[in-house]
């Protein structure tokens, strides 16, 4: 048997040797998106896992973070949610979501009444639609909007009175997790009848394809997350200023660039929430394993 003992490969059996390397989240409260993350808060989870693509739901007064959560040695992540009050008190993870594939990206939004998920199926092919039973900690699976895809990261906008699919689709599996951007276009979102956009792929750019969270709106501005992947997977995120959506013509603008840069501890952050007034972040964190274990 040919064993791998290229730099790239023999850096990170070091690096694994030497660091703790652990995806956790930061937040803040603010009216406003703030000027640094230097300041904010973390929610790090147990040594044995890590939490990562965070999305909020602000309902009755509370804040419901749900994340990818991935066990080490499960080989999978499955998707788990904080509920966090307006002080930042934080409950334990809860998972809510598992299947026998990985799952990620809990994409969580609204619709007549009650809640759906689009939770990151990419292994299995799908984007697969959930129905909210109990919110926030039952679902129930509803329906695939796509099947035969490689699609990572899809999120949904309402806009001009149809629904958009943004979504991260790589052209066969061992592209993964690089993706190109595609846009499709439905009446409601629980449906199979989405129309592809003629302008596809959109962004067909490793710098910013890959969707990073979901679209908000700061004041007239319609705001866009995507992942910068030229370093590594996840390097860092932009925040992309939209000029033009329609059924025939799409055009965005970088209007904030955010890279791992206010902390030696940081070496990669993917994704970004806003909601009410809550902020909040993934960032890979790489400490040494004697100075972590010294402080335990």
């Amino acid at each position: 048997m040919k064993v791998d003992l290229s730099p790239r490969i023999i850096r990170r059996v070091w690096q694994k040797a030497l660091y703790l390397e652990q995806w956790r989240l930061l937040y803040a409260f603010g009216d406003e998106l703030p000027a640094s993350f230097a300041g904010f808060q973390p929610l790090t989870p147990p040594r044995d896992r890590f939490w990562a693509d965070p999305h909020i739901v602000h309902a009755n007064g509370r804040y419901y973070i749900f994340v990818e959560e991935y066990l080490s040695g499960a080989g999978k992540g499955h998707i788990a949610v904080l509920e966090m009050d307006e002080h930042g008190n934080c409950a334990e993870a809860a998972k809510v979501l598992d299947r026998p594939w990985h799952l990620s990206y809990p994409f969580v939004f609204a619709w007549q009444g009650g809640y759906f998920m689009i939770p990151e199926s990419s292994s299995n092919r799908t984007i697969a639609l959930y129905e909210c039973v109990e919110f926030p900690y039952r679902w129930r699976f509803r329906m695939n909007l796509m099947e035969g895809v490689d699609a990572v990261d899809s999120t949904l906008l309402r806009h001009d009175g149809l629904w958009w699919l943004f979504t991260g689709i790589a052209g066969r599996a061992a592209s993964l997790p690089f993706a190109q951007l595609h846009l499709f276009c439905a009446d409601c979102p629980v449906t199979r009848a989405w129309r592809p956009h003629p302008l596809n792929p959109l962004v067909a750019d490793s710098r910013k394809g890959r969707p990073a969270g979901r679209l908000w709106r700061d004041g007239s501005e319609l705001l866009r997350p995507s992942q910068d992947c030229t370093k590594t997977y996840g390097y860092g995120f932009d925040l992309n200023r939209i000029l033009r959506l329609s059924p025939t013509d799409y055009a965005e603008e970088t209007a904030l660039s955010v890279r791992p840069d206010w902390d030696a501890s940081v070496a990669a952050t993917h994704t970004f929430a806003r909601a009410g007034r809550l902020t909040v972040i993934d960032a890979f964190f790489r400490e040494p394993r004697a100075a972590y274990t010294w402080n335990s």
